[in-house]
């Protein structure tokens, strides 16, 4: 097994799974306790619609990609905050429309198969140094960002109005979380894919939270198990000659059952 350490896009994919777990488990927590689950699947689906008119007009997809996430990610708290829909509402609307979008140009664009395997299910195998800068540097800035105003965006997260009379900006603090999240998943999809990513930034926080009730607690519990489940999922897909993305996912959802399993009926007696 030690042989594979020194396969060199091997040792990217642990780098680039080993950052990307830290940076999506920083956000898990805020996702969790928003109850923005569907969100993150709403943007990382709505993902595929960017990817897919990058890929049509010839234009980096990561980049259109970037750009077509942050504004349906904006459009969604939009339409939550300044309408009578919620948010399930509006996330369902642009996550068909985005997803139907992206299928359309996906077919009218010439040598697409790859690239829509790519898209939807990941290869953390393929990931590239230029990917793993971009992880580290935006991991990096996410880590300070949360440092700096990690009071403000919990008070935030647990009651908003309340935060509000405090004279938080609250729209800010709101709008940028959705921006961070929809850029987290963007960079994630290489990796585990468009289908997938969501379910990488929901586990880490929920999987915390089974036995920890501090949110310091289900941050560095939620950050260390992300990184054992990427770790063991790359190692193990590897060998078995798996999809890494769905390997890992897999793993992951089945480690969660099982603490699901623990606290329900061991630790509860």
């Amino acid at each position: 097994m030690m042989e594979m350490l020194f396969i060199p896009f091997v040792q990217k994919a642990l780098i680039g799974g080993v950052v990307l777990s830290i940076l999506l488990s920083l956000l898990s927590l805020f996702i969790v306790v928003k109850n923005w689950s569907f969100i993150s699947i709403g943007i990382s689906h709505a993902t595929f619609g960017g990817l897919a008119i990058g890929l049509y007009l010839g234009i980096n997809p990561t980049i259109v990609g970037f750009i077509f996430a942050i504004l349906v990610g904006v459009l969604i708290g939009y339409i939550s905050k300044n309408s009578n829909l919620k948010e399930d509402v509006s996330i369902g609307i642009l996550f068909s429309f985005s997803m139907a979008l992206g299928l359309i140009l996906i077919m009218k664009t010439p040598n697409y198969t790859t690239d829509l395997f790519t898209f939807l299910f990941g290869d953390i195998l393929t990931i590239t140094s230029l990917d793993i800068k971009l992880l580290v540097g935006f991991t990096i800035f996410i880590g300070i960002y949360l440092f700096l105003f990690f009071d403000k965006l919990m008070f935030c997260c647990f009651d908003e109005e309340v935060a509000y009379t405090t004279g938080i900006k609250t729209n800010f603090y709101y709008y940028l979380l959705i921006v961070i999240i929809a850029i987290a998943t963007v960079l994630s999809v290489k990796l585990v894919g468009v289908i997938l990513a969501s379910a990488m930034i929901i586990l880490p926080a929920s999987f915390a939270s089974l036995f920890f009730w501090h949110y310091k607690k289900i941050l560095i519990f939620g950050s260390l198990t992300s990184v054992v489940m990427i770790t063991a999922g790359i190692f193990v897909s590897y060998y078995l000659d798996l999809p890494p993305g769905a390997f890992i996912v897999s793993l992951y959802s089945g480690v969660f059952m099982l603490g699901l399993f623990i606290k329900k009926f061991l630790l509860s007696r």
